[in-house]
């Protein structure tokens, strides 16, 4: 039951911006009772992102970057839900039905928009379908299972082209995240291989592709950025500047120049763009963000406010950066400025400086920026980097489970345990280029095919000589015929345009064809057609 005597201020968004929000806000109006805090989140928990690369590499556990919000913000109501829509003229947020099939309707008097920014790869066919994305915490933990299963498996594999595509990643993005998390998979690899005596380390191909001509070119000066470039190409990571990873196929990571990697692993960290929901507002935007005033309030407005990575906040040297540190600084302005509307009082122009930049390079070494003029490298800047993010690492608890996770890192070897908590798929999206095979005469039938878009040959070997078979277009399925007869793949399907597919499981067509006799024998009809062309 919504009180409506009560002020309610909703929060969109719980990472710094978010969070903090509600933490100003609720000391703000710790002795008041006709305030209502709200924050709409997709978990229960915060995440301390600049930490999230060591959780890849396995010297910090998965829960010590994480933090309970209801512990965070006691005062604030949490929902821990997905936005289906807003209405900004009724003032209404409406979140997307859990356990039921009703949506929750959520009134406000003051929204607040801290949404950040996401992965975005529309228009970057084959990514979505194949790259691995580093933003959040299911993301790191992904990608820590994907590397140690591709270890396992390279240890058993024979055949030579199959172990480089294993043993080779390809990191996309050369600014703080690619950088951050391209070393720490390279050292985290490394150590793994050594208790795969299989494994010769001079086999692990480790790419970090970057548009620039520098690596965070952004954020620090040539000095720290060539600096990083050194350490990393001493750690046998070949860095490609001035190129751009442009698709991505089960097989390949491609690149902007024409130059195809083989590679069953491929980490993307750009591009990003602001939350989707923000497209389906008539709100100011500049640069894809939400544009606000100094005050953080969003322009032509008097109830809207927004900060962080979704927020386009003007300075006199430019746009607010989308950092932690001035994400927390913006959330301080910000609330004291709802307080201050909803009390009738002026409001405050946000304005801060950044105080530095950390990078960690992993192995023990880092490089840091303070104030614009210090520049520190090296083992120096590392423990730096990790007393300043410990400092800020919010909750005590969590500072003592990190320290410990620290500590028992430089004591121990790294337990490379895989925690597989996603969910199958039934169907799974592929995305293939030209001239790629997607299976081989021989090969054990494993999936369905359809196709989606684009075009495939299907060939076959006959006294030594390829002969093609057929040409499959839209809509069409196959790969049956091995499913059915539980046998291997009589013919080789190879692209023959860039094709869209979708993949099905065997054991989901088995479950399909049993009990949709329609279904099993539409597929057996056109198994029978193939055999009877092939005649």
């Amino acid at each position: 039951m919504v009180d409506s005597m009560k002020k309610r201020i909703v929060i969109l968004g719980g990472g710094f911006g978010g969070v903090y929000t509600a933490m100003y806000l609720e000391n703000l109006c710790k002795h008041r009772k006709d305030y209502e805090i709200s924050l709409v989140n997709k978990e229960n928990y915060f995440v301390y992102q600049p930490m999230l690369a060591e959780v890849v590499g396995g010297s910090l556990g998965f829960l010590d970057t994480v933090s309970p919000l209801r512990r965070l913000i006691p005062k604030t109501k949490l929902y821990v839900r997905e936005i289906d829509s807003i209405d900004l003229e009724g003032r209404v947020v409406s979140l997307l039905p859990k356990f039921s099939h009703t949506a929750l309707d959520l009134p406000y008097d003051h929204l607040v928009f801290a949404l950040g920014n996401v992965t975005d790869f529309r228009g970057a066919k084959g990514l979505h379908e194949h790259a691995l994305p580093f933003k959040n915490l299911s993301d790191a933990l992904r990608i820590r299972n994907h590397l140690i299963e591709v270890l396992e498996n390279a240890s058993i594999e024979h055949r030579a082209e199959e172990r480089e595509k294993l043993l080779t990643v390809v990191v996309g993005g050369g600014g703080f995240s690619g950088t951050e998390i391209v070393a720490e998979v390279n050292d985290f690899l490394r150590n793994l291989a050594k208790h795969h005596h299989e494994i010769h380390p001079d086999e692990i191909k480790v790419y970090l592709v970057h548009s620039k001509d520098r690596l965070m070119e952004r954020e620090l000066s040539p000095s720290l950025s060539h600096y990083a470039e050194k350490i990393l190409k001493k750690r046998k990571v070949e860095i490609l500047f001035n190129t751009r990873l442009v698709t991505a196929s089960p097989e390949e990571a491609i690149l902007n120049n024409g130059v195809k990697i083989p590679s069953k692993t491929i980490i993307s960290t750009v591009p990003s763009s602001p939350n989707p929901i923000i497209e389906t507002l008539s709100l100011p935007l500049e640069k894809e963000r939400i544009k606000t005033d100094r005050t953080l309030q969003v322009e032509g407005t008097t109830d809207l406010w927004a900060l962080g990575d979704c927020a386009f906040i003007p300075l006199e040297e430019g746009p607010c950066p989308p950092t932690a540190q001035f994400a927390i600084r913006e959330a301080k302005t910000l609330a004291s400025n709802i307080f201050a509307a909803l009390e009738g009082q002026p409001k405050k122009e946000f304005s801060f400086k950044g105080l530095g930049m950390f990078g960690a390079l992993g192995h023990r070494s880092a490089v840091a920026e303070l104030f614009g003029t210090i520049k520190i490298s090296g083992f120096f800047a590392w423990l730096l980097w990790r007393l300043v993010y410990w400092i800020k690492l919010p909750g005590f608890d969590r500072k003592i489970k990190t320290t410990f996770s620290w500590l028992l890192d430089m004591v121990f070897p790294i337990e490379a345990v895989q925690l597989k908590l996603d969910e199958r798929q039934a169907i799974a999206e592929l995305h293939y280029e030209p001239g790629e095979v997607i299976f081989n005469e021989g090969d054990i039938g494993d999936f369905l095919y359809i196709i989606i878009k684009g075009k495939v040959e299907i060939s076959r070997k006959k006294d030594g000589e390829k002969r093609v078979i057929a040409y499959l277009g839209e809509g069409e399925i196959f790969g049956e015929k091995a499913l059915l007869n539980q046998i291997e793949r009589s013919a080789t399907a190879t692209c023959a345009e860039a094709c869209d597919l979708l993949a099905m499981r065997k054991g989901d067509f088995g479950a399909l064809i049993t009990n949709l006799k329609e279904f099993k024998d539409k597929v057996e009809k056109l198994e029978k057609e193939r055999i009877d062309i092939l005649k």
